[in-house]
């Protein structure tokens, strides 16, 4: 038996180099194949400034296959009753470290206020980072009133997102009008489509169960909301995962 180990020791030897057994074979090589993450975020902080607007700051480490980042708001901990405050904010897609900032100067009155980053990637699937808060204090004179009317015309939060079977889509109009809601799929096909008038201004929402003109369910996959009102164009993507 010593002999025979011996034996196959010095063939080892021989052959220049140790083989790596992978279970099944013995093969000259072994690997491993690393698995590349989306986003890998290592900081996301909120600050008030001196105008009691709420900046954000976030970096990332590494990006791959983003397609951005949106900004969620609440004045709880709650994802489910946040709102979109942000339009999708381009990524680098870099793996050296990058830098980001957002704004918020839509705070009204004094109060702790929760923020959520969403990246969201080329599949259509999303990750939600936070909460994180910032406590805004205003003087009683510089405090505003909560406005009456959105000061603009455009799609605000979908939730859940992705959703199945359904989801609601919230809107915001600053003035009355008649609005139009189409939803498409990954080709540009038209599935669904909403018309609403209202007599006036404020916040609207809408169910979407999930089904095409003729009722049918939809299958899983990517699709946008595309909100129509005069001049105004907003739009979102969702993604109904089964």
């Amino acid at each position: 038996m010593r002999l025979i180990l011996l034996a196959t020791l010095l063939l080892f030897l021989c052959a220049g180099s140790l083989p790596a057994f992978t279970g099944y074979e013995i093969s000259d090589t072994f690997s491993i194949t690393p698995t590349t993450l989306p986003v890998e975020l290592s900081s996301f902080t909120a600050t008030v400034t001196g105008q009691n607007f709420v900046q954000l700051i976030w970096v990332t480490q590494s990006e791959a296959n983003l397609l951005g980042f949106h900004i969620y708001r609440a004045a709880d901990e709650e994802l489910a009753s946040s709102i979109l405050i942000s339009d999708l904010i381009s990524p680098t897609n870099s793996s050296s470290q990058s830098h980001y900032d957002y704004l918020d100067t839509e705070i009204a009155q004094s109060g702790r206020y929760y923020y959520w980053l969403e990246s969201q990637e080329m599949d259509g699937s999303g990750t939600f980072h936070g909460p994180i808060f910032a406590n805004v204090e205003m003087d009683a004179d510089d405090e505003p009133e909560l406005p009456a009317i959105p000061l603009q015309t455009r799609l605000r939060q979908i939730f859940p997102n992705p959703f199945n079977p359904s989801t609601t889509i919230s809107y915001q109009m600053a003035a009355p009008g008649q609005v139009e809601l189409n939803i498409y799929n990954a080709r540009g096909q038209k599935v669904q489509g909403y018309h609403r008038q209202h007599a006036a201004p404020g916040y609207y929402h809408l169910q979407f169960e999930g089904r095409d003109l003729s009722g049918k369910i939809l299958s899983s996959g990517v699709y946008h909301v595309v909100m129509i009102c005069g001049k105004e164009l907003s739009t979102e993507k969702i993604v109904l995962l089964k």
